[in-house]
């Protein structure tokens, strides 16, 4: 199923693996997240630069990105519901057990492992917090 956002055209391009794969990297360094939208977002401002570039309309007006990445948003909820039941403070670097988060996530999202084991994948994928030993994971 194809989103269809109004005043925009999908475009089907190739490129490289290894550029795909740069421009990804660039994109989670840049916005500390992979979200919904950004690689679209920067594709078009690129090309809003090489046209720059070959023209003399430098005047065109970008939007802003897509809202806030549904996983930051589900991380924000597993992050109150820590803060209301197990600590007082989260805050970047701070470790906690696995059996917190993994209790966290099924009050948030739901019980079944798959469910909790997609969001630790998740927000690791993301950047929002990161395995340190099997049974401790290190908020971002």
């Amino acid at each position: 199923m194809c989103r269809v956002v109004k005043g925009k055209r999908k475009v089907g391009i190739f490129l490289p693996d290894e550029l795909v794969e740069k421009i990804r990297d660039l994109i989670q360094q840049k916005y500390r997240s992979y979200g919904r939208g950004l690689l679209s977002y920067e594709f078009e401002l690129m090309a809003r630069h090489w046209i720059s570039l070959h023209t003399n309309t430098q005047t065109q007006k970008i939007e802003t990105p897509n809202p806030t990445p549904r996983a930051a948003i589900v991380f924000a909820h597993v992050k109150k519901y820590l803060l209301d039941n197990f600590y007082f403070e989260l805050r970047p670097g701070q470790q906690i057990p696995l059996a917190h988060l993994e209790k966290a996530i099924m009050e948030v999202r739901g019980a079944d492992p798959r469910t909790v084991r997609k969001w630790l994948q998740t927000f690791h994928r993301m950047g929002l917090a990161k395995p340190i030993t099997p049974y401790v994971w290190e908020i971002l």
